[in-house]
């Protein structure tokens, strides 16, 4: 009896050893990383909004479920609108009335630092190029898509008034619209969105880790948050979430008749861009003052084993929507072919990540400045 009594000793005592060797690694991680953030100070639930569905923070962004991968820290400011704060005033110096530009878009539009965004680049050449003077309103943020983009600009254009708006529909929108907030807009009596709903997915995920951190102990926090990643998560996902398209699957199909295979999808998609199209027009009045652009995955430019690239399932859609309410368009595919050359992959973030690098968020910004340039804001204007 006393040998069992000395063996479960021995086995707590080797327990609590390791349990004080990964708390004092974990609370070193931390201190000099962290590698897993274990303090976990950032997460809030400031970024909740009924309204736009997540929204930006004074400073930097804390949502839970969207994250980004560039490869380097950096700050974002933005006013009580969900507007980039940025120093511009070397691209304003001398400038009597510049013209006005607001910008909607996800996170290809919300860009990096303030000098790598699109609204900054297309500013810069402007100023360098033309001589014009443009006063940019960057109101892209991470996963926004039309369904967000109808309140967004309902808010946004009596407060903005700008001259000219320009809106970055692209690749991962069709699916946002559908599997992300589709069964969270809310409509009024009159069937118009009024807002997207927070999305509880994210509410749950930091929620989850408010409490997570609230352990005393770092080994608490440590499992809790790993329970939270692997498996309360994707329980609520699967839950709250439709399965019923997936992300790039419309993209990669080659198929015939892809109109009616994802006709539902396309359908919710076609909706809130034509909603998008009122308000723009009823605030614009001549369709010539918005520009609707579409840049390409690379996917869309480097081929596959199979020699095949994705489809322009989603920028044939948007084209249409613009044909029909004379708006501009701009598919910046064909240019940014020609401009990446054999390699396009030089012009991205490393392999995962689809967004621009900074060499290919100025080019890609340079193409749709100069379609503005000859089709949108001219010198006489």
């Amino acid at each position: 009896m006393k040998r069992w009594f000395r063996l479960l000793g021995q086995a707590a005592l080797l327990v609590i050893t390791w349990a004080v060797i990964l708390e004092i690694g974990l609370r070193m991680q931390q201190h000099f990383g962290p590698l897993y953030d274990l303090e976990m100070a950032r997460i809030n639930l400031n970024w909740e909004s009924d309204v736009v569905n997540h929204q930006p923070t004074s400073e930097n962004q804390n949502l839970c479920i969207y994250g980004d991968s560039t490869g380097f820290s950096y700050k974002k400011s933005y006013d009580a609108n969900g507007i980039r704060i940025i120093d511009d005033t070397a691209l304003l110096a001398d400038c009597r009335n510049p013209a006005s530009v607001l910008f909607l878009g996800d996170s290809f539009m919300e860009g990096y630092d303030d000098q790598n965004t699109l609204p900054y680049h297309v500013a810069k050449y402007f100023k360098t190029e033309r001589g014009v003077c443009l006063k940019t309103y960057n109101a892209g943020f991470t996963s926004y898509s039309p369904a967000i983009f109808v309140p967004q600009a309902k808010k946004l254009l009596p407060i903005v008034r700008p001259d000219y708006i320009v809106v970055d529909v692209d690749e991962t929108d069709l699916y946002d619209d559908f599997a992300r907030y589709r069964k969270l807009i809310v409509r009024n009596e009159r069937g118009q969105n009024v807002g997207v709903k927070v999305s509880p997915i994210g509410h749950e995920c930091s929620v989850g880790l408010m409490e997570a951190r609230e352990h005393p102990l770092y080994l608490m926090r440590f499992v809790a948050k790993a329970w939270m990643s692997l498996v309360h998560m994707p329980a609520g996902i699967k839950k709250y979430r439709s399965d019923e398209l997936v992300l790039f699957s419309y993209s990669q199909d080659h198929g015939a008749g892809l109109e009616q295979k994802y006709s539902e999808a396309l359908s919710s998609f076609r909706q809130n861009l034509q909603e998008l199209a009122d308000v723009l027009k009823d605030y614009a009045g001549d369709g010539s003052r918005v520009l609707f652009i579409f840049h390409p995955h690379l996917e869309h430019l480097k081929p596959d084993a199979e020699g095949r690239v994705w489809s322009d399932l989603v920028s044939s859609t948007v084209q249409k929507m613009c044909i029909a309410n004379n708006f501009l368009f701009f598919n910046a595919t064909a240019t940014l072919k020609q401009r990446f050359g054999s390699h396009p992959e030089n012009f991205y973030w490393r392999q995962g990540d689809m967004h621009f690098s900074f060499k290919g968020l100025e080019e890609y910004s340079a193409a749709v400045a100069a379609f503005m340039a000859a089709s949108m804001i001219k010198p006489k204007d």
